[in-house]
This record gives C-alpha cells, sequence and structure tokens, in this order.
C-alpha cells in the first residue's frame, strides 16, 4: 500500500496555528474577563488574579518540559500538549471552584512551554532557514489572535451562556487541535540528537554559552515590556479619564498592533535578514518607550504611539524566533525553551518592578528603565546572538 503523502507545508501551518490560537486565547483572557470569571466563581477579583497568576509559574520548568522533543519527538508533544491544555480547560467548566481554576491555569501553562519549542523546533527542522522567518509569523499571529478573535468569542459566549462556557468551548477546541496534529502532522524521523536527561541538558548548556545569551535577551525583552503593560492600562486612564470601553479600545489597538508587527517580521525577516531586521527592531523600540509618555497630550498621538511600539516589540520578539532557532540546531527546543524559561522570570520582574516604579517615578519611570533594558537586549543580540554552522552561506548571506 502507497504511504501517504505528507501535507503542504502551508496546510500544517494552518494546523499548527489553529492549536495554538486555542492555546493563546486560554492564556490571554485573563485581563479583559477577570472581573466576570471573579463573579462567577464568587472570589474578589485580586484573588481570581492569583489564581490566574499559576500559569506563569511553568515557564521556571520550561527547559525540563520543552526539551522532550528531542527525546520523544515534535508531533507527539505538540498533540500531548493540546491533551492537557484541553482537559485542564475542561475541569474548570465542569467543576467550577477557585482550586480548580489553578488547577486548569497550570495546566494551561504547561501546555504553552511544551506547545511553543516542540512546534518552533518542528519549523526548524523542516523548513529552510532562507524561508522560515515567514513560517514561523504565521504561526505567531496565533499570539494577536488571542485578543482580535479568541476575546470577541469569548465575550460572546460569557453573555449568552455564562462565564464556564468558553472553558468548555476551549477544551474542545484544544482536543480537536490535539487529534489534527495526532493525525495529519507527517510522521518524522529522529534528525537531531536526542537530549532526555538534566544531565545532557546541563552538558550542552556548558558547551554552547551562546544559550545564556539567548536567555538574558528574553529575560530583558519580556521584563522591559511587562515594566511598561502593567501600569499602561492606569496610565491611559489617568491621563484621559478613559471609561472600560475605551480601554478595550487600546487593547484592541494594542492586538492590531502586535498583527501588523508579527505580518511584517515575516515579509522582512526572510527579505533582509533575521539579525539586521531584529536589532533595528530593538532599537527602535528603545526610542518608542522613551517617546510614549510625552504622547499624552491626546488620546489620539497616545495610541499612535502605543500601536508603534508594540509593532516595533512584536517585531523583534517575532523577527528574533527563527534566528533562536538556528542557535544550536541539534538543541532547537532546549534553546527556545530556556528562552521561554527566562522570558517568564522577565514577565515576573517587571510585574514586581513595574508598579513600584510607577508610585516612585511615575509612567516616565517605567518607559525609561523599559528602554535601557531594550537597549542592554539589543547589545546582547548584536554581540553573541548568530545563527549555527548548520546555516548555508547562501541560506545566511542576507544576515
Amino acid at each position: 500500500m502507497p504511504e501517504r503523502k505528507p501535507p503542504s507545508l502551508p496546510f500544517q501551518l494552518l494546523i499548527l496555528t489553529f492549536a495554538r490560537l486555542f492555546l493563546n486565547t486560554g492564556l490571554r483572557m485573563v485581563y479583559p474577563f477577570l472581573p466576570a470569571i471573579s463573579r462567577g466563581l464568587g472570589l474578589p477579583i485580586e484573588q481570581t488574579a492569583q489564581l490566574f497568576n499559576v500559569r506563569n509559574l511553568a515557564g521556571f520548568v520550561a527547559p525540563l518540559l520543552g526539551s522532550l522533543s528531542e527525546k520523544y519527538g515534535r508531533r507527539p508533544i505538540m498533540a500531548a500538549a493540546m491533551v492537557i491544555f484541553g482537559l485542564g480547560m475542561g475541569l474548570v467548566a465542569v467543576w467550577p471552584v477557585g482550586g480548580v481554576l489553578a488547577l486548569t491555569m497550570a495546566c494551561a501553562g504547561i501546555a504553552k512551554v511544551m506547545y511553543d519549542p516542540a512546534m518552533q523546533s518542528y519549523l526548524g527542522d523542516r523548513v529552510p532557514y532562507h524561508q522560515r522567518g515567514k513560517a514561523i509569523s504565521v504561526t505567531e499571529l496565533a499570539w494577536a489572535g488571542g485578543i482580535l478573535l479568541g476575546a470577541p468569542l469569548i465575550g460572546w459566549l460569557i453573555a449568552r451562556f455564562g462565564w464556564r462556557s468558553p472553558f468548555l468551548m476551549l477544551s474542545i477546541g484544544g482536543l480537536v487541535a490535539a487529534a489534527l496534529l495526532h493525525l495529519l502532522l507527517p510522521r518524522m524521523g529522529t534528525t537531531t540528537p536526542r537530549a532526555a536527561t538534566g544531565r545532557d541538558m546541563m552538558a550542552v548548556l556548558r558547551h554552547h554559552p551562546v544559550i545564556w545569551a539567548a536567555a538574558l535577551f528574553g529575560l530583558l525583552i519580556m521584563c522591559a515590556q511587562e515594566i511598561t503593560f502593567i501600569v499602561y492600562g492606569g496610565w491611559m486612564e489617568g491621563q484621559f479619564n478613559l471609561s472600560l470601553t475605551n480601554l478595550g479600545l487600546a487593547s484592541t489597538v494594542i492586538g492590531v498592533s502586535e498583527f501588523a508587527g508579527e505580518l511584517f517580521a515575516g515579509w522582512s525577516t526572510d527579505r533582509f535578514g533575521k539579525r539586521p531586521v531584529t536589532i533595528t527592531a530593538a532599537a527602535l523600540s528603545v526610542i518608542a518607550f522613551i517617546i510614549l509618555p510625552f504622547s499624552g497630550g491626546s488620546l489620539i498621538t497616545a495610541l499612535v504611539a502605543m500601536f508603534a511600539l508594540f509593532f516595533l516589540f512584536e517585531l523583534t520578539v517575532v523577527g528574533n524566533m527563527p534566528l533562536l532557532t538556528e542557535l544550536i540546531p541539534q538543541a532547537r527546543s532546549l534553546v527556545m525553551s530556556v528562552f521561554i524559561a527566562a522570558g517568564a522570570l522577565g514577565r515576573v520582574l517587571g510585574g514586581v518592578v513595574g508598579p513600584w516604579l510607577w508610585t516612585r517615578a511615575g509612567f516616565m519611570g517605567n518607559t525609561f528603565v523599559a528602554a535601557a533594558l531594550m537597549l542592554l537586549a539589543g547589545i546582547v543580540l548584536a554581540a553573541w546572538l548568530r545563527e549555527g554552522k548548520a546555516v548555508t552561506t547562501k541560506e545566511s548571506s542576507a544576515d
């Protein structure tokens, strides 16, 4: 019996992005719908927010979970991650209590740090480097899609069927995505050495210190974003006396800017080179952070400045992804999972430092510190982050 022809790359990207859209929607729905979920649980908003924050703790075990695909394969780990996500979302839909919500969000966080490194490594294995920026940017559209597409759907479900209905929808979607990943993605043979144990991972880290540079880059950029993002709502509200509806408009602007940044990253990085585009975006982000607090003269000006900032930031992150997949080609998922863990630490630090700075130095203090962090990140990128030897001269000539 002839072997089934594998699906085309665009179809594979569609499956990968479909799964990631559910995953990101489950993670990003926290902020706009926290009050409705809090009321449903009968808990104070502060307590519910802490339950949701459990999802961030998974980032600290990302190197252990994210490198599983080196041992068991990319496709099985992606499918397993979506099963964990689907079952986890179903828990709170069936048993709506605070402790179960914490377990649900832990499952979502674990699924995220399993799925993303495996997916990015899968694309690193299958897509030539000179085309990888476009491929990865397609899957990154699911990040902005979690706000632009997922949030309106979740709002409609809550209004029509109650606060538990989005969890049920995400549960079904996650399990369907797992089935599609398992059934439709092609099987792949062993193409890279498998890093299976903690000792193996430490050996790779010792022999390739560039991974620590990637981690530092991830920590700096995510801390810079969080320091600003965590207080921008308060700044907008105080500066312009905005209603919740208009704050929602600001969130939509951020979602659109992220979407545009992801599209532009896919077009520009393969055309002009991963490093030049990412270094340029990081440098312009420094300027955007500095300008943002001076844009408070009018709401339109502030929204334009915010659009520019998040566009450039997303271009920096997404443009850097294909570069990271080629730092150590034989340990792609370890590199990506260490980057995710460092980013999680950066968000935690930013979440602590951001409010502290705001109360003492105002919004300008937040953005200036963020600009300094982005500047350091750009220096790290320019000085140390370069493709590994697996990239051919033709493929890397633009970089």
